[in-house]
């Protein structure tokens, strides 16, 4: 089911898992499941190992719903025709 931007923002929470499955822009995935532990307006961090650290990466949301697809669990950034795409992994 087609879900909107703003249902999206409502989703992410602090605590949801979620795992990328495709990025365009840097052109590796990182296939690790991370946890949301930070939510703002603009943006959402992730708990990630880097190096056996765990710190914040963050996900910047983009300005424009034209920019969003989301749909069922999964949702897709598009950001000069390049395009990060996320799954919520439901527990």
């Amino acid at each position: 089911m087609k879900k909107t931007f703003a249902q999206l923002k409502r989703d992410l929470k602090v605590g949801v898992k979620v795992k990328q499955i495709k990025n365009e822009i840097w052109g590796t995935i990182n296939d690790e499941i991370r946890e949301i532990s930070k939510v703002q307006t603009n943006a959402v961090a992730f708990r990630t190992n880097k190096n056996g650290k765990i710190i914040d990466s963050w996900l910047w949301l983009p300005e424009s719903a034209s920019e969003v697809d989301y749909q069922d669990d999964v949702f897709y950034f598009k950001s000069n025709n390049l395009m990060m795409g996320y799954k919520i992994i439901k527990e």
